[in-house]
């Protein structure tokens, strides 16, 4: 809008009379020029008061972004501090989860190596009765009737002890071959069914229901020529 008046402003002072010959060789000129002077005048202090206005206007519309754009770059310098902010705080929880963590295997290790070593001393001081028992038996010079007594009876009480700590002997003779639990050494003709034990060789034992050791076993075949193959071998 005040563009349209400045407009119109120069083109009023373009439109201005140009002083004639007569003018400047008359009596008339300086009336003229005077009022021409004034009038010039005129419209420069309005050019300059629509000029300074449009200053002012350009200034105004300018100020509003400026503001937002202030504004929105204090935005994001407060969103970025907040950022920032939680990003410390879930470092420092996960270090002290992972601290935590740490020193809670820590303690489980040292509270199962603790475990062990009590399971430990509580089978080796239940063993002391059967300890003494057998040093009580080869300090004696009696009969051998009453020496054997002594020693079975020792026997037993080791197989009682064991046996509250989970220990159990398999069961063999007679029994199906099992590769679970039994080792076959040796296979022999029967009349029994294949595959039968016919003899323990060496004693196996479960602890806690799992295979501590395999019973060495022979077992009955009725197949000669599996038979004759493990003799060759």
């Amino acid at each position: 809008m005040r563009g349209n008046n400045t407009n119109r402003l120069r083109q009023r002072k373009d439109s201005l009379p140009r002083p004639s010959p007569f003018n400047l060789y008359g009596g008339g000129y300086g009336l003229v020029e005077n009022s021409k002077v004034r009038e010039e005048e005129e419209i420069k202090q309005e050019l300059n008061k629509e000029e300074t206005m449009e200053g002012l206007e350009e200034e105004a519309q300018t100020k509003p972004e400026n503001d937002e754009q202030k504004v929105d770059t204090q935005s994001l310098h407060a969103k970025n501090a907040e950022l920032e902010q939680e990003k410390e705080e879930y470092l420092q929880s996960y270090l002290r989860l992972r601290a935590d963590f740490e020193n809670y295997r820590r303690r489980s290790r040292e509270e199962f190596l603790q475990a062990a070593q009590n399971g430990k001393e509580e089978l080796v001081l239940v063993l002391l009765p059967v300890l003494d028992n057998l040093e009580r038996a080869l300090g004696t010079t009696g009969e051998i009737e009453k020496w054997r007594e002594g020693v079975e009876m020792i026997f037993r009480q080791l197989q009682e002890v064991l046996a509250n700590e989970g220990l159990a002997p398999i069961p063999a003779t007679g029994e199906m071959f099992n590769p679970q639990v039994h080792e076959a050494v040796l296979r022999e003709p029967s009349s029994q069914p294949e595959n039968t034990i016919l003899e323990e060789l060496k004693k196996g034992y479960l602890f806690k229901e799992k295979t501590l050791r395999p019973s060495l076993v022979k077992v009955a075949a009725n197949d000669p020529d599996s038979v004759s193959a493990q003799e060759k071998e």
